[in-house]
Formats: C-alpha cells, sequence, structure tokens
C-alpha cells in the first residue's frame, strides 16, 4: 500500500507507517520524502508491523547503496523499525548489518523498547 509520514520538527522526528505491500519503490520515495522534508537527520520510527515486505535480494542491494550514497551526503538520523514477524524482523536486520558503518537501522518488536533505544 504505501509508506506515511508525521515531521515532528521541533523534536526533529519522524512517525512513519507501513501498511500492506511495501517495495523499493516505495521506500525509495519515502526517503526522498524525507530528503526533501527535509528530515533525513532525525530520528525516525517506523511502524511496519502491518508491512508486507516485497523485497528481492537486488532490492536489498539497491536499498543499502541508497543508504550509502544518502550517508555520504547528509548525516542519517537513527531509525527503529517496529516489526511483527520473524520475515520482517529478518529484513530489517539485514539492512541494519549491511549499513552500520552508515547509519543506524534497528529492529524491534515493542514500541517501548524502539522508543528507549531513540531517547523519546
Amino acid at each position: 500500500m504505501s509508506i506515511s509520514a508525521t515531521y515532528d520538527h521541533v523534536h526533529r522526528r519522524v512517525m512513519a507507517r507501513a501498511d500492506g505491500p511495501v517495495t523499493i519503490e516505495q521506500i525509495r520515495d519515502h526517503l526522498e520524502d524525507e530528503r526533501l522534508e527535509p528530515g533525513l537527520a532525525y530520528s525516525e520510527l517506523i511502524d511496519g508491523r502491518d508491512a508486507i515486505p516485497e523485497l528481492t535480494a537486488a532490492d536489498i542491494r539497491v536499498l543499502v547503496a541508497l543508504l550509502r550514497w544518502l550517508g555520504e551526503r547528509t548525516q542519517l538520523g537513527p531509525t527503529a523499525v517496529l516489526v511483527e514477524t520473524d520475515f520482517q524482523f529478518g529484513i530489517a536486520r539485514m539492512v541494519e548489518m549491511l549499513v552500520e558503518d552508515v547509519c543506524q537501522v534497528k529492529p524491534f518488536r515493542s514500541e517501548a523498547e524502539a522508543k528507549q533505544w531513540l531517547k523519546w
């Protein structure tokens, strides 16, 4: 379906929600919207519990390359990803490991733990 986001410029936070099938194109669009807002440097909580990742191995490589490209041009804030399933957790964990030298992306099953990690 889509990824929607709300920006809190006062606290430098982004709350995003991903529902239904999520493709690399939607993730790319979300990151571009965040870049234009501007909100890439903000801490972000993505509620992906209702998302169905439709990502191939090639899509993960594209996402990693995009995050690296953005990270070379601007500061990227920490991103906590709320997940429900093992599959969602695995995708987010894979991204976490592949970009750990560029930015912080971390999966969580608990919203309270995610917010604690983000220091919200």
